[in-house]
C-alpha cells in the first residue's frame, strides 16, 4: 500500500471529518470547488481520494451525481490531468 501525503497534513485526518473517494472524476469536480485534497493513497489498482470537509464534499458529490453540478470544462479537464499526473509520477 503506498499512501501519499501532503506536507504537514497527516494530523487532519483523525478529526474523522474527511470524505473519501475512488472516483477519479468526482474528485477532480471536489478540486475545482475548491475542496482540499489532504492524501491520495494507492490499494493495489485503486487510488482513493481523501477531501476536508465531509459535509461539504458529500453535497458537491450528490450534485455531481445527480447531474446538477455545473463546472468549467477545461477546468475539470486539467483538474482530471492533475490527479492523473500525481497517481501515475508516483508522487
Amino acid at each position: 500500500m503506498k499512501s501519499i501525503w501532503r506536507k504537514g497534513e497527516k494530523k487532519n485526518l483523525m478529526k474523522n471529518n474527511n470524505y473519501k473517494t475512488k472516483d477519479l472524476a468526482e474528485s477532480a469536480a471536489l478540486l475545482i470547488n475548491k475542496q482540499h485534497l489532504i492524501k491520495f493513497e494507492k490499494v493495489g489498482k485503486i487510488c482513493w481520494f481523501y477531501f476536508e470537509s465531509a459535509e461539504k464534499c458529500t453535497k458537491i458529490s450528490n450534485d455531481y451525481f445527480f447531474g446538477e453540478l455545473m463546472v468549467n470544462a477545461r477546468e475539470f479537464h486539467q483538474a482530471i490531468t492533475r490527479l492523473k499526473n500525481r497517481i501515475f509520477s508516483g508522487s
